[in-house]
């Protein structure tokens, strides 16, 4: 055998890694149905024509591709939002509206431009459709937020932002749509330098060119940022835009996140994709985004439905290296290692049925399979030995 490792960028999740990754997921399942939302599952390779559009959240060179038997290209889902809109567009079409779902699974990317290698990722998602008006908008934060309470993170920021501003704002211009997409990653990525260098070059008024470049700089405490929204809002699809995020943000207040929240009128995500609100979600303890989402009505319009859609992502390993790690353990469980010898087993076996019964772990093991019982608690948080020998 040549090698028994493992293809780059993907790993394996070990004994406490896992014990954490599925507290955790259990926590925002039972969360997730408590809200009223029903799980799907969807498969994990996809068509490559699913997520080849415009309107994919995922450049083309990121995702995982290969060829089936029948030699249609196919991919390792590289979002979990796309297949759940499928499924909304085929499979439940005729369901009533508002329709509330939830997912749990891995997606893969090869993205270069990430911090990290992984090529796997771990997220749970919430996505809603046919809710009316802001109210989508709202419950998705109130989600988030919830989420991140259930996971016990409590030192967050969310950045909320509008698609329309920056898209009211390339009303105006005359420019291509491959110019106006760099443009807009710039101004995301808030790459200044470049983005000046880029804009000097366009065929624009002047104050234009300084609306672009201020763009980035519009991030911060909304009280800061809302005093100087005048100063970019050139038409009415801006000025809507501004006021739609002046009343999320007045509503976000009233649930408690006024000191949580972060201005970033340059927040443009994929302009083809989001059609509204978007936020991103960074705490404490990674540099990573823990929870992504907002408003995608057109992705919906692509698969021939007309309805409204909203929802966001967690980005489960970054919600454990942000959670206080205390809280993302089973509360108080008892574990007990139940040693017995080959004339007790029944007895040993019927005591072990009767506590897992009530909710207690027992682990049965053969005296002769255990050379040291009291290491073997401690390495695997057994707190009681019983012998049945």
């Amino acid at each position: 055998m040549q090698s028994i490792g493992i293809p780059q960028g993907m790993r394996d999740i070990l004994i406490d890694e896992s014990s954490k990754r599925t507290v955790l997921q259990e926590k925002l399942q039972h969360y997730m149905q408590s809200c009223g939302f029903c799980r799907i599952e969807t498969p994990l390779f996809e068509y490559h024509e699913l997520f080849s559009g415009d309107i994919s959240p995922v450049d083309d060179e990121s995702i995982i591709k290969t060829i089936d038997r029948d030699g249609r290209v196919i991919v390792l889902r590289p979002d979990m939002t796309i297949p759940t809109v499928r499924v909304v567009a085929t499979k439940l079409k005729e369901q009533q509206k508002p329709l509330k779902l939830f997912y749990m699974g891995n997606v893969y990317r090869a993205d270069k431009k990430k911090r990290r290698a992984g090529r796997e990722f771990s997220q749970v998602g919430a996505e809603i459709f046919g809710c009316s008006g802001k109210w989508l908008d709202i419950e998705i934060i109130s989600m988030a937020k919830e989420s991140l309470r259930e996971a016990g993170v409590s030192d967050y920021k969310i950045d909320i932002g509008h698609a329309g501003i920056i898209k009211g704002i390339f009303e105006e211009l005359p420019l291509q749509e491959e110019k106006k997409a760099y443009i807009s990653s710039l101004i995301s990525e808030k790459n200044l330098v470049e983005l000046e260098r880029e804009v000097a070059g366009l065929p624009i008024e002047s104050r234009y060119k300084e609306i672009i470049c201020k763009l980035p700089c519009f991030f911060g405490r909304p009280e800061d940022i809302f005093k100087r929204m005048d100063e970019i809002i050139i038409n009415e699809t801006v000025k809507e835009s501004a006021d739609y995020l002046l009343e999320i943000c007045e509503r976000c207040k009233d649930m408690g996140l006024e000191s949580n929240l972060i201005i970033d009128a340059g927040m443009t995500g994929n302009m083809k994709y989001y059609t509204g609100l978007i936020f991103k979600t960074y705490a404490q303890g990674t540099s990573d985004v823990v929870i992504s989402g907002g408003r995608y009505d057109d992705l919906l319009e692509e698969l021939g439905i007309n309805t409204t859609a909203a929802g966001f992502a967690i980005y489960v390993d970054s919600m454990i290296e942000a959670a206080e790690m205390e809280s993302i353990s089973r509360e108080q469980e008892h574990k007990v290692l139940a040693i017995f010898s080959d004339k007790r087993f029944i007895e040993a076996l019927e005591y072990s049925e009767g506590c897992r019964k009530q909710g207690i772990t027992v682990n049965l093991m053969n005296y002769r399979d255990i050379t040291d019982p009291g290491q073997y608690c401690r390495q695997y948080g057994y707190d009681k030995i019983i012998n049945f020998e």
